[in-house]
This record gives C-alpha cells, sequence and structure tokens, in this order.
C-alpha cells in the first residue's frame, strides 16, 4: 500500500505540469466555444433585429467552423503539452504540420460554406435592399468561379505547406495537362461553352430558348460546367452539352421586341371590284388596332393572284412578346378583318369546285375554280 501511494506522488510530481497543461488546455477549449457561441449569438440576434438577415444567416453558419477551429487548437496544446516532457521528437515535429493544414481545411470549410450561404441569401438580400433581384445566371458563375478558387488557392497552400514543390507540380501538370487535353476535348469544350454562356449571356436560367439546329426548344433551368439543362413544353428535360452554344444558333423568343403577324386574307375573284375598298379598310384597321406596335411597322397590300382567290397579306407585330398574349391578338384580328370583308359585301375565298354542261349528250367537264 505504501509503495502504491509513493508511486502515485511521485507520478503526480513528475506530471503535474503537464496535466496542469492539459486542464487548462480543456479550460480553454470550453471557454472559448462558450465565448464564441455567446458573441456570435449576439451579433446575429443584433443583425436579424437590425433587418440584416444576410449577415445573419452567415455567422449563423460559420460558427461550426469556428468552433472546429478552437478545438483543433485545444488538441494542439494538449498534444504539445504532453509530447514535450516525454521528449516525443516524432510527434513534435509533425505538429506544427499537422496544425497548419488542419487551418487550411477549416478556411477551406468556412469558404466554400460562405460561398454557399451568399448564393442562397444575396439575392434575397439584395431585393430587400434595391427593390430588384440581382441576375442569377452572375450570381451562379461568380459562386462556381469562387469555389475554384478557393479549392485551388488552399490545396497549393496545403501543398506547399506539407514540402511539395509548387514549380515541379506545375510543370509536372503541363505536361500531364497536354496528355488530358487530348483525352478529355469534349469536356474542356464544354467548359468553354459554359465560360461563353456566362460571359456572353445569350440566355438566363428561366428563359425559354431554341436550338434549331438540335431540334430541341425549352426553359433553361441550370447551367453546369458540363451541361445546360432544359425542360421541353412536354415537361421533357433535356441536357445539351455546352460546347453545342460555340457552334449553333441559339434562339431566345422572351428577347424579341415583339411577336409577328404574317397572314394573307383570300377574297374571291367575283369581289375584285371591292378589292381596293376592302385593302383600304383592312390597311386602316391595321394601323389603328391597339394590339398592333406600330413603331415597327405594319403592311397591308394586295399580294397576288392566286390560284383561287385574291391574296391579300396581312404583315405586322404584336405589341407582346407572351405567345399565349399575342395568339389572342392576332385571334381578335383576323375575326374583325373577315368582319370587314363581310361588311363590304365580300366573301372569304375557299376553293370549290365549278361543273359544266358542254353538249346536249350530257359530257361533263370539271374545272376547279374559286367562291
Amino acid at each position: 500500500m505504501h509503495n502504491i501511494a509513493d508511486s502515485m506522488v511521485s507520478f503526480w510530481t513528475t506530471h503535474a505540469s503537464t496535466i496542469v497543461g492539459v486542464v487548462v488546455a480543456l479550460l480553454i477549449g470550453v471557454g472559448g466555444t462558450a465565448l464564441a457561441r455567446a458573441v456570435i449569438g449576439i451579433i446575429v440576434r443584433w443583425s436579424h433585429n437590425r433587418g440584416h438577415e444576410f449577415r445573419s444567416v452567415l455567422l449563423d453558419h460559420l460558427l461550426s467552423p469556428i468552433l472546429w477551429a478552437i478545438w483543433g487548437l485545444t488538441v494542439y496544446f494538449i498534444a504539445l503539452t504532453v509530447a514535450t516532457p516525454l521528449h516525443l521528437v516524432g510527434l513534435l515535429g509533425i505538429l506544427p504540420t499537422a496544425l497548419r493544414v488542419f487551418i487550411l481545411l477549416i478556411l477551406a470549410w468556412a469558404g466554400l460554406r460562405s460561398v454557399s450561404i451568399s448564393e442562397r441569401a444575396y439575392p434575397a438580400h439584395v431585393w430587400s435592399k434595391r427593390g430588384k433581384q440581382p441576375d442569377p445566371m452572375l450570381v451562379d458563375a461568380l459562386a462556381k468561379i469562387t469555389r475554384i478558387l478557393v479549392i485551388a488557392v488552399i490545396g497549393l497552400m496545403i501543398l506547399r505547406t506539407l514540402n511539395f514543390s509548387i514549380a515541379s507540380l506545375l510543370a509536372f501538370g503541363g505536361v500531364a495537362g497536354i496528355a488530358v487535353g487530348f483525352a478529355a476535348q469534349g469536356v474542356t469544350a464544354n467548359l468553354f461553352g459554359a465560360l461563353v454562356v456566362y460571359i456572353d449571356q445569350p440566355f438566363k436560367v428561366g428563359e425559354w430558348i431554341v436550338l434549331p439546329s438540335q431540334n430541341v426548344s425549352g426553359t433553361v433551368e441550370h447551367i453546369g460546367w458540363r451541361t445546360t439543362m432544359l425542360r421541353g413544353f412536354d415537361t421533357r428535360p433535356y441536357y445539351v452539352p455546352n460546347q453545342i452554344f460555340n457552334t449553333s444558333v441559339v434562339q431566345t423568343p422572351p428577347r424579341m421586341q415583339a411577336r409577328q403577324i404574317n397572314t394573307t386574307i383570300s377574297i374571291r375573284y367575283a369581289d375584285f371590284d371591292k378589292l381596293a375598298a376592302i385593302t383600304e379598310d383592312l390597311r386602316n384597321h391595321v394601323d389603328h388596332h391597339p394590339g398592333i406596335d406600330q413603331s415597327l411597322g405594319a403592311m397591308v397590300y394586295f399580294d397576288q393572284y392566286g390560284n383561287y382567290a385574291l391574296q391579300i397579306l396581312i404583315w405586322c407585330f404584336t405589341r407582346t412578346v407572351v405567345w399565349k398574349e399575342s395568339l389572342a391578338i392576332q385571334e381578335q384580328l383576323l375575326i374583325e378583318l373577315g368582319q370587314i370583308v363581310r361588311r363590304h359585301g365580300a366573301e372569304l375565298a375557299v376553293p370549290v369546285s365549278q361543273i359544266e354542261i358542254t353538249s346536249p349528250s350530257m359530257a361533263i367537264s370539271g374545272q376547279p375554280t374559286q367562291r
């Protein structure tokens, strides 16, 4: 019993400073955690009460990386406190490098988390401050580019911390890049296609686009680094490789100034004497129609002698670019133009067959005509 007591006294005497150091480190860790929670909680509540929702959400999501950093430092000091008196040379040599790598990983985590939160919360923040939404395509592009930069910079710093030669790595990357480039030309082309879309912005998320050469059309739902997702009228998804946008024509109907009406009205040959008056009234009606954009021009002219009828060209533009609304305007216009023709005592022409009796023997010949 006396030997056990002597051993315990000897252990505590020998390792008292180590034990005290571990306890102090743990207390600092617990205290730092409590302090960080309290300070960030106060700032979050203050920001929320002042209407700074973006700052509030951002700080709230950065709490976890901060706590991990505090406990990483705590573990580092505990390991340092234990390894120093025990002369653990190997551990003492690894600890500084491990701490730097850990801190860099925490910074990468915090950076990527900040980017994700900013991507989701920043548009609402701008809307609350300025009353308008930022360009979602620009926000998405900046978020993607920032993520790449964060990963690249932190990755290079970690490699430098682990004593990798950056110059050698870049030289190897250049040689490897050439080899990979030949094997992944499609991937590279899709990447540059995505960059072109982000820079030139021929379309944005939410817009309806048409690819005539691909016989594909749909609403843009997502622009990725490799493909762009479209949702067609039939709700089918289309995944279009981005390299197509480098070489193919892209139509963006929502950006048109107006929708075109290009049609003809057919009048019977029997109403030729009324043609000039009918054409004039039709032209006057189109020129004063509230749904027609007169700034883009409107034309109503007798166009040609058709096979069965006199053709009057109707060429104009609606004020709206919404397809449904433009169809309603076109429907209303065509009905009104038909009524004008009727008011002149004329008839719209349709192809019919006229039967002539050419001899008393009742020989019959059929000849197409108009009516």
